[in-house]
């Protein structure tokens, strides 16, 4: 018999509340400073509950992680399936990232505290980021052979927006406060919209008529 055992689906709602209240912790605190018990106390349960649905503190952190990519990896086939040419479909893919990291910031705080270490030691069933970034890499690729993006690194450019998007969610308010002043969340993510898709427009099609911002800006 398997050591791992499933929830029921009576349970699912609490092993719902449980990883969300976890990847809240996990941003926060990082992955060692955050305690069980206290994920346990604001979901309203007992420790002891927790080990009904995961196996350790090790195996939830692993399943909030395969959440995230799992999120990420959804939202990204589902642009890149989308109508439209080439620029179309880079644009919906921009701006479904973009929403995805405002909608949950705690995914995008729980890479910047792996960036610094924090996380445990790697092992079997840990989400594979390669198969992410290699889809849109290979997007991105595949429209520089049709002719519709400029030759740039495709990786380089991948990881240099997923950065720039990463750091106005996340530092930009306290590294630079005047250019992130006090604005509704809509504001502010149209603020964002507007700057990434400019910059991503520039660099992937240098003609004027790419470098319209959405609404908002």
């Amino acid at each position: 018999m398997s050591a791992s055992v499933r929830p029921e689906p009576a349970n699912r709602g609490t092993r719902d509340a449980i990883e969300a209240v976890a990847a809240r912790c996990f941003a926060e605190h990082g992955y060692h400073r955050t305690r069980l018990h206290e994920i346990a106390r604001e979901v309203g349960i007992q420790k002891a509950s927790i080990f009904h649905h995961f196996a350790g503190k090790k195996a939830l952190y692993r399943s909030v992680l395969e959440g995230g990519h799992g999120q990420t990896e959804a939202i990204i086939r589902r642009a890149l399936a989308s109508e439209g040419g080439w620029l179309a479909r880079a644009r919906a893919l921009l701006d479904a990232y973009i929403d995805l990291v405002a909608a949950h910031p705690e995914q995008t705080k729980i890479l910047l505290w792996q960036s610094l270490g924090d996380t445990p030691e790697r092992s079997d069933g840990r989400p594979d980021p390669d198969r992410i970034l290699a889809m849109v890499t290979n997007f991105l690729a595949d429209g520089q052979r049709a002719g519709a993006f400029a030759p740039i690194d495709t990786l380089r450019f991948v990881l240099g927006v997923v950065g720039m998007v990463t750091f106005f969610f996340t530092s930009a308010p306290v590294v630079a406060p005047r250019w992130s002043p006090a604005l509704s969340d809509e504001h502010r993510i149209a603020r964002v919209r507007c700057h990434v898709t400019t910059v991503v427009l520039r660099a992937l099609a240098p003609s004027p008529r790419d470098l319209r911002c959405v609404r908002g800006g």
